[in-house]
């Protein structure tokens, strides 16, 4: 695979991304898997017994091999987008800038494979408009779990001993990028392994063990965003404020609040066991102290974006251990497949927030999944951490487990990565030092707010003793 050319300069490159082929172009199944009009990963990019190969050709025969893994869970679908639209000037600029020779660039997508359909997705390696066939058929599937992982480790062992790269006979490894704001799991699940990538193996393997065999063969680094968990949620807490006004549930004006939302016409129910032992549920939506289930969806399926709202107004909470969770009372989808959902506690204005999925199948006490436990003591509230395998620092320590600490290049604009990807492979090629690339994206016109981005992550990497540091005049 990989023939053809992309662009012919970066002017052009510019052109096609801000006129003719924005993001609203592309992922053009996630669109049909969204409506229900496809199920799965698409054909194409299902590695079920497949390798992919980066083959030298007459036509390019010093090839470089470039791995991009988008996460495309919740948090960070919008990323994957930001990312597509500057793919022309991604390959244009390697091209122009001589800084790998004959990029051929793999576009695969990831989630977490507890959960989601479509977990692992993986095109061939492309040097042409074909990369664009690849991104129209990624669905997008917006899932994941709650527990600060993804299947990244999955694609690790796939990039690392199913894919086949000339350039390793003459000692050139290739390079692979992660996008990601969650860690690997620590096993790579033979499970896992044996249905989604078709290899037997004996036992679980260490992701430490994945990773490193790897990097014999990758230049790996993680893209890894500068935004704290909290703002990378924002557009979580919008819509449930959104579907709660169109139902008619309160959100303002509360002591205690929480809301759970999913995305299909299953019938997910909201519970809370009081201080009082009462239980609030569909089946007693009001209790003496106070609390109250005001929305309750999908008895007859009849929302395609549900909420669920269990609120005391200001005042009326009673002192004491709070507990929710979340329950599928039943199927109104004809796929009975795991059911992701994000819930928010709100306490007196502060907010937490979850995700989870109900696993495949499960009904009533079965399919219990824990979202809060807290005691509340009024304005002084003593709260269980729902949210700590979601801190940053706990999932950088994570990954620096599987690769070195300066290889994780930290962002504030997702656009921005494509430009950290290329600083990346200049530095770690060679090509350039850090004060040449930053020369190189000015005379690309990169914006401003861009260049500043990029370079702050890869200062570090610089700072290795190999490559030189950033002049500070440069800007």
């Amino acid at each position: 695979m990989g023939g053809g050319n992309y662009h012919a300069d970066v002017r052009t490159a510019r052109v096609a991304v801000s006129t003719s082929r924005t993001s609203d172009q592309a992922f053009n199944y996630n669109e049909r898997a969204r409506s229900g009009q496809v199920q799965g990963v698409h054909p194409d990019l299902n590695i079920l017994n497949k390798t992919r190969e980066s083959c030298e050709s007459t036509e390019h025969p010093e090839i470089t091999s470039i791995a991009v893994v988008m996460d495309v869970t919740k948090s960070r679908g919008d990323d994957a987008r930001r990312i597509y639209e500057q793919v022309p000037s991604f390959l244009a600029s390697l091209k122009l800038s001589n800084i790998v020779p004959d990029p051929q660039v793999l576009w695969a997508a990831v989630g977490d494979a507890n959960c989601d359909r479509a977990p692992i997705q993986v095109g061939q390696f492309e040097s042409d408009k074909r990369i664009d066939a690849v991104l129209e058929k990624i669905w997008m599937e917006e899932g994941g779990g709650g527990t600060g992982e993804e299947s990244y480790e999955l694609l690790a062992y796939y990039l690392a001993r199913k894919t086949r790269l000339d350039s390793l006979k003459k000692g050139r490894k290739g390079f692979a990028f992660f996008t990601a704001d969650e860690a690997p799991y620590p096993v790579v699940s033979r499970t896992f392994v044996k249905s989604l990538i078709g290899d037997t193996v004996a036992e679980d393997l260490p992701s430490t063990q994945v990773f490193a065999e790897l990097q014999s063969k990758y230049h790996t680094a993680v893209i890894f965003p500068r935004s704290t968990m909290a703002q990378r949620k924002s557009s979580i807490d919008a819509e449930i404020r959104q579907r709660l006004k169109l139902a008619g549930g309160k959100f303002e004006k509360v002591s205690i609040r929480c809301s759970l939302i999913w995305d299909n016409r299953n019938d997910l129910d909201l519970h809370c066991m009081t201080p009082a032992g009462e239980h609030i549920f569909y089946g007693a939506k009001r209790a003496r102290c106070g609390g109250e289930l005001d929305v309750d969806r999908n008895v007859r399926g009849e929302d395609p974006k549900p909420v669920e709202n269990i609120r005391w107004a200001v005042g009326e909470a009673q002192l004491g251990l709070y507990q929710f969770w979340v329950e599928n009372y039943g199927y109104h989808e004809r796929d009975h497949g795991p059911i992701p959902f994000r819930a928010e506690l709100d306490i007196h204005g502060q907010i937490q927030r979850v995700e989870g999925v109900i696993r495949a199948g499960a009904t009533g006490s079965a399919s219990k999944q824990e979202l809060f436990s807290f005691v509340y003591n009024g304005a002084d509230v003593t709260e269980v951490d729902n949210h700590a395998a979601y801190q940053d620092e706990v999932i950088l320590e994570k990954w620096s487990r599987y690769i070195p600490a300066v290889n994780i290049l930290r962002v504030e604009d997702a656009a921005s990565s494509v430009e950290v990807m290329i600083g990346f492979m200049a530095l770690q090629s060679g090509a350039m030092t850090l004060d040449q690339f930053v020369a190189d994206m000015k005379s690309r016109r990169v914006p401003e707010a861009r260049q500043k981005d990029a370079t702050l992550a890869l200062t570090q990497f610089a700072k290795q003793g190999i490559f030189q540091e950033v002049s500070p005049e440069l800007f």
